[in-house]
């Protein structure tokens, strides 16, 4: 299986005729380029391999001198031989193709979420123990937001490890082939160091975010009480926090492309979380916001209809047995984890596919990207032809 293309683009090289520029045409036959397309022996913008890969940074791309000589049918596929059509895509092709994804390559994506998972899980459920016996003091409400707090931290980080590992996969998706675990595992180990720098890089960001906001609720509460508006200083603090939140809801879906630029550019934690921001700048950033949004919506509501069956007959059995149904018993949070990693096992890569595929579609629409599949397209169906 060859490396895809998709390295950083020299130049600041741009989709031609704009961000919603018409699907690429394959280049004629003779080698002769189509308008505003890659010439022949030059460097291909946006090629994104390794480095000294096929397609990776300085490489010619030199087009096979027998891909015009295909089949018809197989001609009429280089406009989307895989799970999505390479142009700019839709909401429709995004979530198609993220549902695609997981049904073509189950091994390395529904079992790549389960390994993950289960490796986070672990730690997850020790520390959610551990706090329950801290803050046995404290009311059941209370233990059970700080252990529901436990669990979005490593959400969060199963998410963007997945999503740096269901790229690899997504990539070879779109061109039409199939990633297996092992093959998906041995592209993505050497990417594992800078992933979990980009994980923990973010972390570091949010918690910035998160104290700068604690620290204007206490300025907004001392101020308040000061001057005697204690009306004023509630409406300041719900403000407050409202748009704290919508500013890390903001900038937290614009940062969850950085994994895909680590992976398949091969750079560094910073480089990645930089490029993300940069793919993600102006109008296109509320686009990604919003499907982002709805994705974790369509995500949640599925993760409801499986765990809320499981969790009454869970609760009713343990009434019937005599046993406590508190949310912090050992045998809810056990279960609960259980839950998590099977429901997760599903939802997680879906949410990763579509933010893998946000990435492809930020760049095509800003860099031509589509031209360089088109052309990856052509060498692979014309190695086959051979």
């Amino acid at each position: 299986m060859s490396q895809p293309p998709f390295g950083p683009p020299p130049g600041g090289f741009r989709h031609p005729g704009g961000e919603t520029g018409p699907p690429p045409i394959p280049q004629a036959p003779g080698g002769v380029a189509p308008p505003g397309g890659p010439v022949p022996g030059q460097p291909v913008p946006g090629g994104f391999g390794a480095e000294g890969s096929a397609y990776g940074p300085g490489s010619t791309g030199q087009q096979p001198p027998s891909w015009h000589q295909l089949p018809p049918e197989q001609l009429a596929r280089m406009h989307q031989p895989g799970v999505v059509p390479l142009r700019p895509l839709s909401l429709g092709d995004i979530f198609g193709g993220a549902l695609q994804t997981l049904r073509r390559n189950p091994e390395a994506t529904i079992g790549m979420g389960l390994i993950v998972l289960a490796v986070l899980l672990v730690p997850s459920l020790l520390l959610t123990l551990l706090a329950v016996q801290a803050l046995s003091g404290v009311s059941e409400v209370d233990a059970a937001a700080a252990t529901g707090l436990i669990n979005v931290v490593f959400s969060m980080l199963s998410s963007i490890a997945l999503t740096g590992m269901i790229v690899h996969v997504v990539g070879e998706a779109v061109l039409g082939e199939r990633a297996g675990l092992a093959g998906t595992w041995q592209t993505v180990r050497g990417r594992l160091p800078a992933l979990i720098g980009t994980v923990l890089l973010i972390g570091v960001l949010f918690a910035i975010l998160t104290v700068g906001l604690i620290l204007g609720i206490a300025g907004v509460a001392v101020a308040a009480s000061e001057s005697g508006s204690g009306v004023l200083g509630v409406l300041g603090i719900i403000l407050l926090v409202l748009g704290g939140l919508v500013v890390m809801v903001w900038a937290g879906c614009r940062l969850s492309l950085a994994p895909a630029p680590v992976v398949l550019e091969r750079v560094g934690p910073w480089r990645g979380l930089t490029r993300a921001w940069q793919l993600t700048k102006g109008g296109q950033a509320w686009r990604i916001v919003g499907i982002t949004f709805l994705a974790g919506i369509v995500t949640t509501i599925f993760a409801t209809v499986v765990q809320l069956p499981v969790t009454a007959v869970l609760i009713f059995g343990l009434e019937s047995a005599g046993l406590p149904t508190s949310p912090v018993s050992t045998t809810v949070l056990v279960t609960d984890h259980l839950l998590q990693l099977v429901v997760g096992a599903v939802t997680i890569p879906f949410t990763a596919g579509v933010t893998a595929l946000l990435y492809l579609d930020q760049r095509m629409r800003r860099e031509g990207l589509d031209l360089v599949l088109v052309r990856a397209a052509q060498d692979r169906a014309a190695s086959r032809a051979r």
